[in-house]
C-alpha cells in the first residue's frame, strides 16, 4: 500500500533521532537506582531508614518535597527549592547532594521527560508521541501480509560488508517491530498519555464515572506540630496505607494503599500549617473508576508493577525502539546509495 509506506518512511526519518534518544534514556532510567548507586557508592545503604528517621530529617526543611525510604530507594531524599536532591542515611547524616542538572543521570531524566525544554518540551513530547503512534500503525499496515508463513519472522544475518546485509536490515526491522509490537505500543501509548494526563483523566472519568465510598474523612484527628507527629497520625488513621511523599511547605502527605499501582500513591492528607489540624483527606479509591484507571498509566510506563516479568518486557520494547529507527534509517541510506550507483 504505497500511501502507508511513504507515510511510514518519512515519519520514520523525521522521528528517528528523537526515538533513539528518548528510548535510550528511558530504558536506562528503568535502572535509575542502580545507576545512582554505581555513580555514588555512598547510596549503597544496608539499613533502610524508617518513617520517623525520615521525619526528623524533614523537619530541617521548610520548602520543597521529600520521599520516604523504601526497598528500591533505601535512603531519605529531600528535593529542596533549588531542585537539589539531598540524601541522608538512617542516622540522619547527610551523605550526598545532587544539584539540578549536575550529573548525566539528571540530564537523562530531564531529556526523557521534557527534552531539556521544561513545559515546552512536554508539549513537543506529546506531539512526537502521537506521531510515533501513527508511525507504528503505518508500518503495521504496510507490513501486514496477505498470506502468513514462518519466513515473515526469520532473519538471515549478514555483516555490513557482505552482499546480503541490506536484506538483514530489512528483516531485522520487520521482525523486531512485529514480535515486540505489544511492549512498543505499551511504551508509546503510556508515554504519550502521560504528556496529556489531564485530557486522559477527564476522558476516562467521563467514560467510567462510577464511584464507591471506600473510606471516609475521620471525625477527629490529633493536631500534628511536626513531621514525626504528622506521619504518626497518618499511620494511626490509615494503617492500610504507607506514606510515600511529603510536600514540606504545604504540610501535605501522599499515601499509597497496598494494592495501588502508583509507586508514590495518589491519596492525600492535608494539615493546616497554622492550626496543625488535619483539614482534608482524599482517597483515590473514592474517585471515579475512570480517574483510578488514569492513575495506572504512569506505573505501567515505568514498570512499577509486574516485577521482573514486566520489566523484562518493557526493556525489550525500549531496545526495539532503538533498533527500529537505526535499522530503518540504515536501510534507507543503503538503498539511496544503491540507487545512485545504478
Amino acid at each position: 500500500m504505497p500511501g502507508w509506506g511513504q507515510l511510514h518512511r518519512w515519519l520514520g526519518l523525521a522521528l528517528s533521532l528523537w526515538l533513539v534518544l528518548v528510548s535510550l534514556t528511558g530504558t536506562l532510567l528503568f535502572y535509575k537506582t542502580e545507576l545512582l548507586q554505581l555513580k555514588y557508592p555512598q547510596l549503597k545503604l544496608t539499613d533502610i531508614p524508617d518513617q520517623q528517621d525520615a521525619a526528623r530529617v524533614f523537619d530541617r526543611f521548610d520548602t520543597g518535597h521529600a520521599f520516604l525510604p523504601r526497598a528500591d530507594k533505601p535512603w531519605i531524599e529531600v528535593v529542596d527549592a533549588s531542585g537539589t536532591h539531598q540524601y541522608f542515611n538512617a542516622e540522619g547524616k547527610h551523605i550526598l547532594s545532587r544539584e539540578h542538572m549536575g550529573d548525566w543521570i539528571s540530564w537523562f531524566v530531564e531529556f526523557h521527560h521534557h527534552l531539556l525544554l521544561d513545559e515546552l518540551g512536554k508539549d513537543i513530547q506529546g506531539y512526537l508521541g502521537l506521531a510515533s503512534l501513527l508511525l507504528v500503525v503505518a508500518g503495521l499496515v504496510k507490513w501486514w501480509p496477505q498470506t502468513w508463513s514462518r519466513r515473515l519472522f526469520t532473519i538471515r544475518w549478514a555483516w555490513p560488508w557482505q552482499k546480503n546485509f541490506r536484506a538483514t536490515l530489512w528483516q531485522l526491522h520487520r521482525v523486531t517491530g512485529v514480535v515486540l509490537l505489544i511492549p512498543i505500543l505499551i511504551l508509546l501509548i503510556t508515554g504519550t498519555a502521560i504528556m496529556y494526563s489531564a485530557v486522559v483523566s477527564d476522558t476516562l472519568t467521563r467514560l467510567f464515572p462510577q464511584q464507591q465510598q471506600v473510606t471516609s474523612m475521620p471525625d477527629t484527628a490529633p493536631a500534628a506540630t511536626d513531621w514525626p507527629a504528622r506521619l504518626r497520625v497518618a499511620e494511626q488513621l490509615f494503617p492500610e496505607m504507607d506514606a510515600r511523599l511529603v510536600y514540606l511547605d504545604r504540610a501535605r502527605i501522599r499515601l499509597k494503599y497496598d494494592d495501588e499501582w502508583h509507586p508514590n500513591g495518589r491519596s492525600y492528607m492535608q494539615f493546616d500549617p497554622v492550626t496543625r489540624a488535619l483539614v482534608s483527606w482524599q482517597d483515590i479509591r473514592n474517585q471515579a473508576y475512570g480517574a483510578q484507571l488514569a492513575q495506572m498509566v504512569y506505573p505501567l510506563h515505568v514498570s512499577a508493577i509486574g516485577g521482573v516479568s514486566l520489566l523484562t518486557v518493557l526493556v525489550a520494547g525500549g531496545i526495539a525502539l532503538i533498533v527500529l529507527p537505526v535499522s530503518g534509517v540504515w536501510f534507507w541510506v543503503w538503498r539511496q546509495r544503491r540507487r545512485k550507483m545504478a
